[in-house]
């Protein structure tokens, strides 16, 4: 559980406590304590590019940050499958491999893009330096099933008397987030019903048009008058949009973790009520806190995005061979002195420093920083801490 860092540097200084993790700084206590710990519920906001996530606990936000997925592995996956085709060309002795491929053909499969999105959500969860008891993730966007039920229930009476969110939500992708009378896009939209509601008409996605604020202004005004209809049938949008492997993902998480789901309309139907700005996690802290309605003050005190770098370089050589010198390899060195791609090293007793890669003359490469050395041999170097394949920075 996290402390204050004066508790923390009192809990070193005496021996108490030993350092585990320097981003975020994680310290592990030397001795046997009572073990109490609080329940804490992380939210998460599911994207293909971004996910944001946010943990909290006693009505605080204990980390919160983003999850920059990799956008890489298809195109990798698509070179060494272009290398492979290249090195049958060659006329080289090399067995047929087109019936061998037993995870090609097996119940499940997931894609290496969607298994490696999904995965990466759950090695971070794994990884947090809390003890994480239940996990809400934001599941797809609308629920179709409640599109054309206008009949309020329980609690919903108690709302305002705008449109609900999973109806508008859902006109606006059906209407490919664009004005259906000007074509404009990237405005403000909003929803707008064909058959107004003082003359008889429903809340139903038969009912309801985008319209860009202009033109909504102008057919309530009298300036122009709609000639097109409202449509109910686009599943096939709905399920392109859907997350593909989320059964994998959340079959996983709930083998270990406390889990449940919110839809997306829920999510920003609550941050709006907050007055939260559209992030990814401040969806993360509507997320968590919507099931017991808490308030919680947005905060990036403890904020951080992460990325995600391999342990290990299997690639052996560039793709187009070099005049005179023939096929080079991509990797000289992989590893100088006790050093290897990835590792935390503090450089001459000074700057923190993390190597990028290694030259040819065994020196340290770093990433390029205006006052700070760019590379350094070992002898000047000192390991802080091995590489790692989820890389935590703070904002």
């Amino acid at each position: 559980m996290p402390c204050k860092p004066a508790k923390a540097r009192k809990l070193l200084r005496d021996g108490k406590a030993k350092p585990v993790k320097r981003v975020p700084f994680t310290i592990q206590l030397t001795w046997d304590c009572e073990e109490n710990v609080q329940p804490i519920t992380i939210g998460m906001d599911k994207g293909s590019k971004i996910t944001g996530f946010c943990a909290i606990a006693n009505g605080e936000i204990l980390i919160s940050g983003y999850i920059n997925h990799r956008t890489d592995v298809k195109k990798n996956m698509e070179t060494r499958a272009a290398n492979r085709r290249q090195r049958r060309s060659r006329l080289w002795y090399r067995p047929p491999r087109f019936n061998n491929r037993a995870s090609s053909s097996r119940r499940g499969r997931l894609p290496s893009s969607i298994k490696a999105n999904a995965d990466e959500v759950i090695r971070v969860v794994n990884k947090l330096p809390l003890p994480i008891t239940s996990v809400i993730i934001e599941d797809v966007l609308i629920d179709i099933a409640r599109l054309n039920d206008p009949n309020l229930k329980g609690s919903a009476y108690q709302k305002s008397n705008r449109l609900h969110e999973n109806l508008r939500l859902a006109t606006l992708l059906r209407d490919d987030f664009r004005c259906q009378q000007c074509r404009v896009k990237n405005t403000r939209l909003e929803a707008h019903h064909i058959k107004l509601t003082s003359e008889g008409g429903k809340d139903t996605i038969n009912n309801l048009i985008t319209l860009c604020s202009e033109c909504h202004s102008k057919v309530h005004s009298g300036k122009i008058h709609l000639r097109k209809q409202g449509v109910s049938g686009f599943k096939d949008k709905i399920a392109q949009r859907t997350m593909q492997g989320k059964h994998y993902l959340y079959t996983s998480l709930s083998q270990k973790y406390g889990f449940s789901r919110v839809f997306g309309y829920q999510t920003a139907e609550f941050r709006k009520e907050l007055g939260l700005p559209k992030d990814h996690d401040s969806d993360a802290l509507a997320i968590a806190t919507l099931g017991t309605g808490e308030l919680i003050n947005l905060h990036r005190d403890n904020f951080y995005n992460i990325n995600f770098r391999p342990v290990q370089t299997r690639r052996r050589y560039h793709l187009l061979p070099t005049s005179k010198r023939g096929r080079v390899k991509y990797q000289i060195n992989e590893s100088s002195g006790s050093f290897r791609k990835g590792d935390l090293v503090l450089v001459k007793d000074r700057y923190v420093k993390q190597v990028n890669s290694i030259y040819s003359t065994g020196a340290l490469a770093f990433k390029r920083v205006k006052g700070e050395p760019g590379s350094s041999m070992p002898k000047n170097c000192r390991l802080l801490e091995r590489q790692s394949s989820i890389v935590f920075s703070s904002i």
